[in-house]
C-alpha cells in the first residue's frame, strides 16, 4: 500500500509541474522562443490572394516504435495573418528524407461500410493544420481536407525538401465556411531532423 500511495504521489508531482504555456505547444517556435528556424521559401494563395510565408519550423521526426515518419512544414504569412502547418507521412521510420512522389492530403477520409474490412485511414499520407491570427493568438479549425502536396526533392543529405500543394479545407462545424489553398509551393525549405 505504502508502494501505491508513493507512486500515486509520485504522479501527482509530475502532472502538476509539467504546466505548459501555449508557445510549448507551438509548432512554429523553436523550444517556445518565437525564433524563426526554418529556411527557403514558401508561398501559397489562400482563397484568391496570394501570401509568401516566414518558415517558423521545418522538421523530420521519426518513431522507430511505430515504424514511421512524419515532417512538418509550418509557415506564417509575412504580414502575420495566416499560418499553414503542411505535414506529411510514411509508414517507414528510415532514412532522413520523405519519398519524392504525390501525397494525398486529408485527415479525415470517408468510411466506406462496404469495404468493412479495409482502413481508409491507410489512404491518408498528410493533412493541413490552418490558422488565422486573432490578437496575440492563433485561431485553428477542424476542417474534411481534399487536397495533395507532390515532393520534387527531398535530399537526405542536405536536408532540404521542395514541393507543390493545393487543398480545399472544409470546416466539419460550419460546411458553408470552405478555405481554399492553390498555387502553394516549398523551395530548398531547410528540416531539422528530430531523432
Amino acid at each position: 500500500m505504502k508502494k501505491i500511495y508513493l507512486i500515486l504521489l509520485s504522479s501527482i508531482v509530475l502532472v502538476s509541474s509539467c504546466q505548459k504555456t501555449i508557445s510549448d505547444f507551438d509548432p512554429s517556435t523553436s523550444q517556445g522562443t518565437g525564433t524563426p528556424t526554418g529556411s527557403g521559401s514558401f508561398v501559397a494563395t489562400i482563397d484568391g490572394k496570394q501570401f509568401t510565408f516566414t518558415i517558423t519550423a521545418a522538421t523530420l521526426l521519426r518513431s522507430q516504435a511505430a515504424n514511421e515518419k512524419r515532417l512538418d512544414v509550418t509557415g506564417t504569412s509575412t504580414d502575420g495573418t495566416q499560418r499553414i502547418i503542411i505535414t506529411l507521412g510514411e509508414e517507414t521510420y528510415q532514412g532522413n528524407a520523405v519519398t519524392v512522389k504525390s501525397y494525398v492530403l486529408n485527415a479525415f477520409p470517408e468510411d466506406d461500410p462496404a469495404t468493412p474490412t479495409i482502413d481508409e485511414s491507410l489512404t491518408t499520407q498528410g493533412f493541413t493544420t490552418y490558422g488565422t491570427a486573432s490578437g496575440s493568438n492563433w485561431i485553428y479549425g477542424i476542417y474534411d481536407e481534399k487536397g495533395s502536396f507532390t515532393v520534387s526533392s527531398c535530399d537526405a543529405s542536405t536536408t532540404l525538401i521542395s514541393g507543390t500543394f493545393s487543398t480545399t479545407l472544409t470546416d466539419l462545424n460550419d460546411s458553408t465556411h470552405i478555405v481554399t489553398i492553390t498555387a502553394g509551393k516549398l523551395t530548398n525549405v531547410k528540416y531539422t531532423i528530430l531523432n
